[in-house]
């Protein structure tokens, strides 16, 4: 018996000896000369090469080593396309939300109105705080003109007044100008969800049709 797994062993290893003597590598050198080998000389590991059978069929291949300026270039691909694929998950996902929030056109506009009311009260708050303000220091630059076409000196209170009355007003213009431009974002953002939400339920009308 024990010669019996001797015999065998080794003729498993001549077979894989055998095996290996078999393999066959072709490849291109750099002036374009075609080689055939049993092996892969060093210089020509990083070109592109292949693997024959017996028949000298290609079993395998291994493409050359990419040179620094194009694993830069498909580094810069692949980064494209896994922002690409993250910018549709998203878009996918807003689009899941958007058509589950709001079943027709109304419930979004109705929804938006809401929001367009609020921001136009503070808007209207706001000029009618610029208009007074506005007012009051109008009124102090009056009487300290008054005054310096009298003769008299104007009273430090008024003039403390008067600069407070201006960063006020200019207070007040700045904060009805970020309240303008948030009402300009917040039209932006509900013409597009609108134009996105018919787009999105006319596909569904499209499938639904067929």
């Amino acid at each position: 018996m024990r010669s019996i797994v001797v015999i065998l062993a080794a003729a498993l290893a001549a077979g894989s000896f055998s095996a290996q003597a078999q393999k066959l590598y072709r490849w291109t050198d750099k002036d374009g000369k075609v080689h055939y080998s049993d092996h892969i000389p060093p210089e020509a590991v990083e070109r592109a090469h292949e693997q024959l059978n017996k028949q000298g069929m290609t079993v395998d291949r291994v493409e050359r080593a990419m040179t620094p300026e194009e694993r830069a270039e498909a580094e810069a691909r692949a980064k494209a396309l896994a922002a690409e694929r993250k910018r549709q998950e998203d878009q996918d996902a807003a689009d899941a939300i958007l058509l589950g929030s709001y079943s027709t056109e109304a419930d979004l506009k109705r929804s938006y109105d809401e929001r367009f009311d609020l921001i136009n009260q503070s808007i209207e708050s706001a000029r009618i705080g610029v208009k007074s303000q506005e007012k009051s220091q109008a009124e102090l630059t009056a009487h300290a003109a008054s005054l310096e076409a009298q003769g008299k000196p104007v009273p430090d209170s008024i003039k403390n007044s008067l600069q407070l009355s201006r960063k006020q007003v200019q207070e007040q213009r700045e904060y009805l100008a970020k309240r303008e431009a948030e009402k300009a974002v917040l039209q932006q953002e509900f013409d597009s969800l609108l134009i996105r939400f018919r787009e999105l339920k006319a596909k569904q009308a499209g499938a639904s049709a067929r």
